[in-house]
């Protein structure tokens, strides 16, 4: 399976979807997308919404957390939105969800 981003503005805010697999084989993408979310719109928040990945590994988690690291140095904030019980505690395993905000909402107020 492959990796779909979509890029949307909502009110001030970059909201980056993706759907299909973020694993090792579509870490290019999963790492374009997200670099050119933030080129098109520099120093705006972020939500990534993961609500509609069907799989999201290790090697997918790593670079989110890369991301959203990088946008904290620049003070800018990233929030990932996922409601998918497998895949939050997934994050909740991990450790992501105490370095990087987790709502179940990409429309919830951040």
């Amino acid at each position: 399976m492959q990796l779909r981003g979509e890029i949307l503005l909502n009110e001030g805010v970059v909201v980056l979807r993706l759907s299909g697999e973020a694993s090792v084989s579509t870490l290019p993408h999963l790492s374009d997308t997200l670099n050119k979310a933030t080129q098109e719109h520099p120093n705006m928040p972020v939500v990534i919404n993961l609500n509609d990945l069907t799989l999201l590994d290790d090697a997918g988690i790593g670079i989110l957390m890369g991301f959203a690291g990088k946008l904290r140095t620049s003070q800018v904030s990233c929030v990932v939105a996922c409601s998918q019980v497998a895949i939050r505690s997934r994050l909740a395993t991990t450790g992501f969800d105490r370095a990087v905000d987790v709502v179940d909402d990409a429309n919830s107020k951040y």
